[in-house]
């Protein structure tokens, strides 16, 4: 597992994020909202994609929101070929970052995006839920 989350993880041009909207699947949570869209190059990693309204708070704030999401994001196995847009609800600003990962996860899990898991994986991800 990569401890980085470079430039080949994320959706960075405006059309990426606009595909994602118009033929991702869409999962709902009281804190974001999920698209959930296949990529054009399927060979490629799972990539995911952040939009953060000014209405959620200062920078500082929708920054630490920001790094919430790609650290949850970085850390699970997620399958090649698969674009994950996050938009944020101004609700965000009353989440704690074991909520928002609890509730990311299983927005992940529902979306159906994360790769077969071996036992360590699934040790892992199990203690991650847990702690919460």
């Amino acid at each position: 597992m990569s401890q980085t989350f470079g430039r080949d993880r994320r959706l960075t041009r405006p059309m990426e994020f606009l595909r994602a909207y118009a033929s991702g699947k869409v999962f709902a949570a009281p804190w974001f909202v999920c698209y959930v869209a296949e990529a054009a190059d399927r060979q490629r990693p799972g990539r995911l994609g952040l939009t953060i309204s000014r209405k959620v708070g200062k920078a500082c704030q929708r920054n630490r929101y920001k790094r919430w999401a790609r650290e949850v994001f970085r850390r699970q196995p997620i399958r090649p070929g698969v674009e994950v847009v996050l938009r944020f609800r101004p609700a965000i600003a009353d989440a704690e970052f074991r909520a928002f990962q609890k509730a990311f996860l299983g927005t992940l899990e529902r979306a159906g995006v994360l790769n077969e898991r071996s036992a360590e994986g699934d040790s892992q991800a199990e203690s991650l839920r847990n702690r919460s």
